[in-house]
């Protein structure tokens, strides 16, 4: 088993053949479910506007079988001679810096985190991933996390749709207001450009939002995610007249908004034009009322956070470094910590079956029932002094402390010559809640129940469970 990172992205292919590749959630979706990988394969695919891409752990075999299934859904066959594919260290610093947006054709940009983590998320729900891209998923999240945190890469605003949001929200500050909160705002155009600077308001408080566009359908595709209204093309510039800031990103060739046409606005109205050609008559600006920006004095604004975020990209790039060398620590401990555990679990199997053999007549259960009762307690049994050899340092593991270790995995934690404690890993603590979907096995959570199991417990036999699970879908896999 190994790790891969393959794909088309903006950095390897043109735009043109990147969006021949883009899968769709429901493509996505029946990507998963026509998958057949072997035992112990996870797979997480990631399609953007600008990159797909799919991340797995698992063999040769495997990465032909997803992209076979990526060309299907892109109605060809995979392009073997344009996509990149990375390998083992490289493969899980590309979904690192992915993830940090130090892949991103605007460096720095932050949606990339959300669609990531959407992509995991996915994954999740199609059972496609287990314990090992659970750790590599929130290791590319704690990296991007960090970056944005501790680096300048994201600051600022670097494209142009960005900027937009960003000029305008300074500009209304400037003038009094509360920023964008609050604001009336229009945008006329529904294409990328339009998109993109309605993203960059998702979190804002808006008092209105409306979408005008040569096509009604259009207007409402792009405004129903958002929450907003629709009004026609004939009345664009009504419309613009009553709003706080009208954002202009259409593809005509020449003005859509023109001087004369527009009413005196009831309140000074900003008008910021991301196209090019420009979009809105320059003599606007002119206009009592009203205030323009375009493309040149968003360019000025972009050049500089440029400039900055570039200067940050050995800091964010030395982070991924570190958390790389964390998870590769983390991956070799877990692969010479398997034989063990598989022979624990082996060994105290057997005695289980040895004992329903002996005594499974002397119940009113089934040989089915008693096999499932035992089992469960068997996993239950097993499943903390498992969790703690999983979170022992790999570092202080040596042949004098093996005897140590199994004193201290199967002795009781009040035993007073329970032989002395292990060194915990520095970084053993679990994924946030609101990082990972439910069936995480990385997740804690307070106790249920009458509160007489432990937190550890808990935390322990949920790994259990995801164990059995994962154990019966492999029986299934291979019935």
């Amino acid at each position: 088993m190994r790790f891969y990172a393959v794909g088309l992205n903006h950095e390897c292919t043109s735009l043109e053949q990147t969006e021949t590749f883009a899968l769709s959630a429901e493509e996505q979706e029946a990507l998963y479910a026509n998958l057949s990988l072997s035992a112990d394969a996870e797979v997480v695919v990631l399609s953007t506007c600008n990159r797909t891409e799919a991340y797995l752990y698992g063999t040769e075999a495997d990465l032909r079988q997803v992209k076979a299934l990526i060309g299907q859904g892109g109605g060809t066959r995979w392009p073997e001679e344009t996509a990149f594919q990375e390998r083992d260290e490289a493969a899980v610093r590309h979904l690192l810096q992915v993830t940090s947006g130090l892949r991103s054709v605007v460096l720095g940009e932050r949606q990339i985190f959300a669609q990531v983590k959407a992509a995991y998320e996915r994954a999740v729900d199609a059972g496609g991933i287990h314990s090992v891209m659970h750790r590599l998923f929130h290791t590319a999240f704690r990296a991007a996390k960090r970056v944005s945190s501790e680096t300048g890469l994201g600051r600022g605003a670097a494209s142009v749709s960005t900027a937009a949001v960003e000029m305008a929200r300074q500009d209304l500050s400037e003038a009094g207001g509360e920023g964008l909160r609050d604001t009336e705002i229009v945008l006329v155009g529904a294409g990328k450009m339009g998109r993109l600077a309605l993203e960059a308001l998702a979190d804002e408080s808006l008092a209105s939002l409306t979408v005008v566009n040569r096509s009604p359908d259009r207007a409402r595709e792009v405004a129903s995610p958002f929450g907003g209204d629709t009004e026609p093309w004939a009345d664009r510039h009504r419309a613009v007249a009553t709003a706080d800031l009208a954002l202009v990103a259409t593809g005509a060739s020449d003005p859509v908004l023109h001087a004369p046409a527009l009413p005196a606005p009831d309140e000074a109205t900003l008008v910021v034009d991301v196209a090019m050609p420009r979009n809105v008559d320059p003599a606007v600006d002119e206009r009592p009322g009203y205030r323009l920006y375009d493309l040149d004095d968003l360019e000025a604004w972009t050049a500089e956070v440029r400039e900055r975020r570039a200067d940050a990209v050995p800091e964010a790039e030395s982070i991924c470094e570190e958390l790389l060398e964390d998870f590769v620590t983390w991956v070799f401990h877990q692969q010479a910590l398997q034989p063990a555990i598989q022979a624990i679990r082996s060994t105290f199997d057997t005695i289980r079956e040895q004992e329903v053999d002996r005594h499974a007549h002397r119940t009113g259960m089934d040989r089915e029932e008693v096999d499932r009762l035992t089992e469960s307690i068997m996993q239950k049994l097993l499943a903390v002094p498992i969790v703690r050899l999983k979170n022992v340092d790999p570092e202080s593991i040596d042949f004098v402390q093996g005897i140590e270790l199994l004193h201290a995995l199967f002795a009781p934690s009040d035993e007073s010559d329970a032989g002395r404690s292990l060194a915990e890993a520095p970084d053993a603590d679990t994924p946030d809640l609101g990082e990972a979907p439910s069936r995480c096995p990385y997740m804690t959570h307070a106790p249920g129940g009458d509160g007489t199991e432990t937190e550890e417990v808990q935390k322990a036999l949920r790994l259990s469970a995801a164990h059995q699970a994962a154990s019966h879908s492999e029986e299934v896999r291979g019935g």
